[in-house]
Formats: structure tokens, C-alpha cells, sequence
């Protein structure tokens, strides 16, 4: 198994210009998020504080769904990541990727503030509990991966241009070789979130509410 995570590492190469400008995109995307449910109006900010009351409630009684949460989450995460691969080798459509980073950040932005909303300062620790590590992890594989998109497009766009003979093989074998080492990471993390995470959470429930 080491021999393998070894081999997938050195044939996976991320530029750190691309990878800053995809961090940059999340941190602005929790902030919009974040912020936006501050600006919300009355009533929305009353269904926000119902669906994250309810949705604490399900995790104290016991009625929460590990299995079902768990090939839901497992589902979107690999569409995402297909959706993502996909637009990556469309050249012109890699701004979709960078949509769909930015909206997945701007989720973990806007979860955190509904907790906080609701709970106040306990809100705040049960927000952390409910995004890490495996929510996490996955905003950085998917970040990772758009900045990969974004390094690969552009290298084939440049090629085109220019008139250059483009080895596709080359790129795909650096696409495929990321796309396991992530399906592995989100697998692992996914995991954690649908068995693990809600025993952590419904305990800190059991303490702080």
C-alpha cells in the first residue's frame, strides 16, 4: 500500500500558484457564507435556527441515519469530484470548477455561522465539530484538484496555441493518478463523517445543550 500512496505522490505535481489562488477562493467563500447568513431577514434566519435545531435534535435522540447519511455524502462527493475532472479536461469550462469550489466553501461558511446563530457561543464549537476534520479535508482535495484543472487546462490552451504537440497520455496518467489518491482521502473522510462524527457531536450535545 505504501509503495502505491508513494508512486501516486510522485507523479502528482500541484503548482503553488494555483493552489493559492484556490485557497484564496475558499477562505472567501466561508467568509461569504458566513457573512451571509448575518444579513439574512427575520424569517429566514427563523428557518435557519429550525432546520439546525432539528437537525441537533435527530443527532440527540438517536434517529440520525448512518448508513443513509453515508451513501448520500459518498454520492455527491464522487459526482463533485467527477463533475470537476470532467470540466477539467473542457479547457474554457474550468470557471465551473472554480464556481463549484467557491460553493462549496461558501456551505462550510454559512453552516458555521447557522450554528452560531442558533447556539451562540456554544454554536461555535459544535460548528467546528460538525466541519473537522472530514469537511476539511474534502475542501482541500476538491481545492486541490481545481488548482490541478486549472494548472492542466491552461498548460492545453497554451499547447493549442502554440501549435505544440500535446501528450495526452502524459496528462491523463497525472489526472487519473490524483483522481485515486483523492477518491481514497474522500472514502476515508466520508467515513468519518457519517460513523464517527456524529458520536463526537451527540456527546458535546449532550454536554453543552
Amino acid at each position: 500500500m505504501k509503495k502505491i500512496m508513494d508512486k501516486l505522490l510522485n507523479n502528482i505535481r500541484f503548482d503553488k500558484r494555483y493552489v493559492l489562488f484556490s485557497v484564496v477562493l475558499v477562505i472567501l467563500g466561508i467568509i461569504t457564507g458566513s457573512i451571509f447568513v448575518v444579513i439574512l431577514n427575520s424569517t429566514d434566519k427563523s428557518l435557519v435556527i429550525e432546520y439546525i435545531t432539528s437537525f441537533v435534535d435527530t443527532i440527540k435522540v438517536n434517529k440520525f441515519n448512518y448508513v443513509d447519511t453515508f451513501k448520500n455524502t459518498i454520492i455527491i462527493n464522487y459526482s463533485i469530484l467527477l463533475i470537476l475532472s470532467v470540466v477539467g479536461f473542457s479547457y474554457f469550462l474550468v470557471p465551473i470548477n472554480i464556481l463549484i469550489l467557491f460553493y462549496k466553501a461558501f456551505i462550510i461558511g454559512f453552516s458555521l455561522s447557522s450554528f452560531v446563530l442558533t447556539y451562540k457561543i456554544k454554536g461555535l464549537l459544535l460548528s467546528i465539530l460538525y466541519i473537522f476534520p472530514h469537511l476539511i479535508i474534502n475542501i482541500l482535495i476538491f481545492s486541490l484538484l481545481v488548482a490541478f484543472t486549472i494548472k492542466l487546462s491552461l498548460s492545453m490552451i497554451k499547447c493549442i496555441i502554440r501549435k505544440k504537440q500535446v501528450n495526452m497520455r502524459m496528462y491523463f496518467n497525472k489526472y487519473f493518478n490524483t483522481l485515486i489518491l483523492f477518491m481514497i482521502l474522500i472514502t476515508i473522510s466520508t467515513l468519518y463523517e457519517s460513523f464517527i462524527a456524529p458520536f463526537i457531536l451527540k456527546f458535546m450535545i449532550n454536554i453543552l445543550i
